[in-house]
């Protein structure tokens, strides 16, 4: 006999309304809503798994790294490119299985998380093996220059994540996360770069500069489309859970942090052309970034938040990669 033979049926409904409200009550015994659970059942929609699989932040940071290189004349080979890669995609792998792990309040949990802890063996197995094959890649002769400055880079991020995560966020209380992120992840993107240089000229550390302001604008966009709920079925807008007071500052002021942004992004494009023209490619795409941030944020009222994530993104990859594909 089947399980579901021995449920007693009056009409198929009585069975339905108990299976119902049984989900209902493991939903909030798991402190997830019910329309969370709903929504979970759902099936992903191809376009999120970029995302979910924590692929768009390895892609984003490759593609800047291809374009900061080649505008100061070096080449990127296949296999720093590759421990660039592994290296952004198991830090935030781990960040997103340590989110699961140490949330407090799970219904704030966005999917990417919560893929992350319904496959974390497989990922936590899955990092120790891409872990040893950047370790590998650093034993490498080739990569000898930017081991030092891995190492270093490695260390530093270690500390913020502990901080963040076993600290109980004090480091995320004195310092907005978003700020953070964006700047460490552009201190990784141009590891290739200013590892192998002992000095580089004003316009390169304003572009770097600027490409962390971007990623820092891209973070705190983000922060505030998945936190701030909208207002639906009677539900007052407000926040999912307290924000840092940096964000709830900057979360009506974005369009006007972005503007700001791509006016000095331009006013740097225009000193930096008498200097140097090769620094040009990566400002403008600094640029049409912020502008796509922009417009994504007036817009944001249309669009979900997952497809804004991704969009996000998308945002810093594509300006990108068009400018890397013109100049060839």
């Amino acid at each position: 006999m089947k399980i579901s033979d021995s449920i007693p049926k009056i009409d198929g409904v009585l069975a339905r309304t108990d299976l119902q409200a049984s989900a209902r009550e493991n939903a909030v015994l798991w402190r997830f809503p019910p329309e969370r659970l709903e929504a979970e059942r759902g099936a992903t929609p191809w376009w999120l798994w970029w995302n979910i699989l924590s692929i768009d932040a390895p892609a984003v940071a490759v593609v800047w790294a291809a374009l900061f290189a080649h505008a100061s004349g070096i080449r990127l080979p296949v296999a720093e490119a590759a421990a660039l890669a592994l290296s952004v995609w198991i830090i935030y792998t781990s960040d997103r299985l340590l989110d699961g792990w140490t949330a407090g309040y799970r219904a704030a949990l966005q999917e990417r998380h919560l893929f992350c802890e319904r496959h974390r063996f497989v990922l936590a197995g899955l990092v120790v093996a891409a872990s040893a094959l950047v370790l590998w890649l650093m034993a490498d002769g080739a990569l000898a220059a930017e081991t030092v400055a891995g190492v270093k880079l490695g260390v530093i991020l270690m500390l913020y994540m502990a901080g963040i995560h076993a600290g109980r966020g004090r480091i995320a209380r004195e310092l907005p996360k978003e700020i953070s992120v964006g700047f460490l992840f552009a201190l990784g993107t141009t590891l290739p770069v200013w590892s192998r240089r002992v000095g580089f000229a004003w316009h390169e550390g304003l572009v770097w500069g600027l490409f962390g302001l971007l990623c820092s604008l891209n973070c705190l966009s983000i922060e505030c489309w998945e936190n701030h709920r909208r207002e639906n079925h009677g539900q007052r807008a407000g926040w999912k859970q307290p924000p840092h007071p940096f964000v709830r500052w900057a979360a009506p002021r974005i369009n006007r942090i972005a503007v700001v942004l791509a006016a000095v992004a331009l006013l740097v494009a225009s000193l930096a052309r008498a200097a140097n023209e090769a620094s040009q490619p990566a400002l403008f795409a600094v640029v049409a970034g912020v502008l796509l941030i922009l417009l994504l944020n007036c817009v944001r009222m249309k669009l979900s938040s997952a497809a804004l994530r991704v969009l996000a993104d998308a945002a810093l990859l594509v300006p990108a990669l068009a400018a890397l594909l013109i100049r060839g």
